[in-house]
């Protein structure tokens, strides 16, 4: 039989290097170039090292026809004990919803440590092997290795059985940690062809395809031959979790995999990744999603008669009455999805379900109203970039509406009730979408250009008796920003005077907020109380912002392989009354400083006026992600406002 497979290199991160320690890759045995080991040459100050890390999948018989047997097995040596979470162990495994489901076969682990000359062996005990549901489609297996120190190896071997052919087991050959040896083996059977995407990677160290030397596998009187696909990358680098990214998933060197065909044994074949058209054409038969769309608009129509009140309003004030209808009476309970998990009845009765149950009903709904709705597919930022060239159906994994209502084209979503009805959540704004159309496959960006605000307006009053000062700010805050304290605090006034005493407030005395259920306007947060100055010298020293300012850069390395990724354009203002004393004056005042151009406005201005001192500063990041070239300047700006925007005034008594 034929075996068709193809392969496909994605942008280079680092090349491999020569292998520099000798290491054992038989499971159970250890080299003594291993229990030496005080440091990795590569990295002297990694706190730890992956040894090798091994994956194997392979088809194997079962009644039904086949499964995939995945084996997975790692060696760690720890350095120090600032490392030791690398014990902490997390296997996941997938639940599809319908009955079938991955099952961990079997799992040892051991840690190894080296006292007086003799190695002593702990064993996992099975009893601390804990199950964790992650979401609806997800679990994992956790367990902690056992006596794990400086110094320690630690192993493991992990066996998945999955009766899922569409996506062969993934492999990452990078780690937080660097690794010295990575190898995943694939070995295929004649029935089913893949595609193979290498990600970060410009060469492997050894890479090789061969027929299996063993003897012939038989299915009925089909005899055949497994071909053994081998890839090794040795010596590869840690990798650096930085801040604003999307995902790790999307810069990490690994392979991926999905079913691009299906030779079954009577003949025929059957294409499973053809284009992205194709998989439209699929979503719009599925039952859970565009026959779920359907269902929903059958009943949406006695909902818009007898709940919604839309008589008399236009095609957008019904749109948004639908919108904010869904949000209200439906609770989102956290799990993204692209496929909707229980009928629109039960969604009506339960009045919860996942980001498919609710965003598809959404659809039916403004169909049914007759306004034109379709539904986007993509991925969340936690999930990975979608890479458009390949249509692999397993990039998405969650769904929104695409709106067009008198010429205006807008996305929107019903599980995010703090955002406007033409908003969609900060974790589905992760490069382009899917439009899911019977006629065409398009693509539309999710990327926001709309700048989220928050505006801080302070008046403060020197108290030099008792070396405070009273504080009045009165923030606002839009948008995305407005979600984000939504979010986080909840309108709490314990939740929110907490956080102020955080930022500079040694005490608050009141709390106002507004708008707190008004997605449309800027939430409003206003605070009396106090706050401590600092004394030297019989010199008051004030922050005019408080601590409000970003106080540290956490762009901290020296270059950067991919984008700084903001989410969304962002503006932070201040604007502050200093009132002194009379008989007090300024005795040193920062510069004004000021910034503009394409990328970026950081300005700072001070006035004096009689004895009332103004400073207004502002930074905006314009745009909500920066290329690689762009990276020294966005670093050395965050570097000035961090520095500019928390110096202080120096205040102190008028010479007699």
């Amino acid at each position: 039989m034929k075996y068709t497979i193809s392969f496909l290199l994605l942008m280079t991160l680092c090349k491999p290097m020569a292998m520099s320690q000798q290491c054992s890759t038989t499971f159970g045995v250890l080299s003594q170039d291993e229990i030496n080991m005080k440091s990795y040459g590569n990295d002297p100050d990694a706190g730890a090292v992956v040894l090798y890390d091994i994956g194997e999948s392979e088809f194997i018989d079962t009644q039904q026809g086949f499964d995939i047997k995945f084996t997975h097995t790692k060696k760690i040596k720890i350095f120090s004990n600032s490392s030791i979470d690398e014990a902490e162990i997390k296997v996941p495994y997938y639940v599809d919803g319908y009955g079938k489901t991955e099952m961990i076969e079997k799992i040892q682990a051991y840690s190894y440590n080296f006292e007086n000359g003799r190695t002593v062996k702990k064993i996992l005990d099975e009893k601390n092997i804990y199950d964790e549901i992650i979401n609806e489609r997800w679990r994992a297996k956790k367990f902690v290795i056992p006596d794990v120190k400086a110094g320690t190896i630690i192993e493991y071997k992990v066996e998945l059985i999955t009766p899922f052919h569409f996506n062969l087991p993934d492999w990452e050959f990078q780690d937080n940690i660097p690794t010295i040896y990575s190898k995943y083996t694939v070995k295929l059977i004649p029935f089913y062809e893949y595609m193979f995407i290498a990600q970060g990677i410009n060469k492997f160290t050894h890479q090789s395809a061969e027929e299996s030397k063993k003897l012939d596998r038989t299915i009925g009187s089909i005899k055949y031959k497994e071909m053994i696909y081998t890839f090794v990358m040795e010596n590869v680098p840690a990798f650096t979790d930085e801040a604003y990214i999307t995902s790790d998933d999307d810069y990490l060197m690994k392979l991926d995999f999905q079913l691009a065909k299906i030779n079954s044994l009577n003949g025929p074949k059957i294409e499973i990744m053809t284009s992205w058209e194709d998989m439209n054409k699929e979503l719009l038969k599925h039952q859970d999603f565009g026959k779920h769309i359907k269902k929903s608009a059958g009943i949406a129509k006695d909902l818009l008669n007898e709940e919604l009140q839309v008589e008399g309003l236009d095609a957008l004030g019904t749109t948004k009455a639908i919108v904010e209808y869904v949000k209200s009476a439906f609770s989102w309970n956290g799990n993204y999805a692209k496929y909707a998990s229980k009928d629109p009845k039960a969604l009506m009765l339960e009045k919860s379900g996942n980001a498919a149950d609710i965003n598809l009903f959404l659809i039916g709904m403004l169909q049914a109203a007759g306004i034109e709705a379709k539904p986007v597919v993509l991925s969340t930022r936690n999930h990975g970039k979608i890479k458009t060239d390949y249509p692999f159906s397993h990039f998405f994994n969650d769904v929104i509406a695409l709106v067009v209502v008198e010429g205006q084209i807008f996305l929107t979503d019903g599980t995010e009730t703090h955002l406007a009805f033409n908003r969609i959540p900060p974790m589905c704004i992760n490069e382009k979408g899917l439009v899911v159309d019977e006629k065409e496959a398009k693509w539309i960006f999710l990327n926001t250009s709309i700048l989220s605000k928050t505006k801080n307006d302070f008046n403060i009053k020197l108290n030099t008796e008792d070396m405070s000062a009273d504080v009045l700010l009165v923030s606002h805050a839009s948008e995305f920003e407005s979600l984000n304290y939504k979010k986080k605090y909840n309108n709490d006034s314990t939740q929110l005077t907490r956080q102020m005493l955080q930022k500079g407030f040694s005490e608050v005395n009141k709390l106002r907020t507004m708008y707190f259920d008004k997605p449309d306007k800027s939430y409003i947060m206003a605070f009396e109380g106090k706050t401590k100055v600092d004394v030297i010298d019989d010199k008051f020293l004030i922050s005019p912002f408080l601590n409000l300012p970003m106080n540290k850069n956490l762009l901290t390395h020296k270059t950067r392989s991919y984008p700084v990724d903001f989410i969304y354009p962002n503006s932070d203002s201040y604007q502050t009354n200093i009132t002194i004393p009379d008989d007090y004056v300024v005795l040193d005042m920062p510069e004004d400083l000021e910034i503009k151009n394409d990328l970026a406005n950081i300005i700072l201005k001070y006035q004096q006026t009689k004895n009332v001192v103004t400073v207004t500063g502002e930074y905006t990041f314009k745009k909500s992600t920066y290329e690689v070239n762009e990276y020294d300047t966005i670093k050395s700006y965050l570097d000035t406002v961090v520095k500019k925007f928390n110096t202080q005034i120096v205040i102190g008594k008028k010479e007699s």
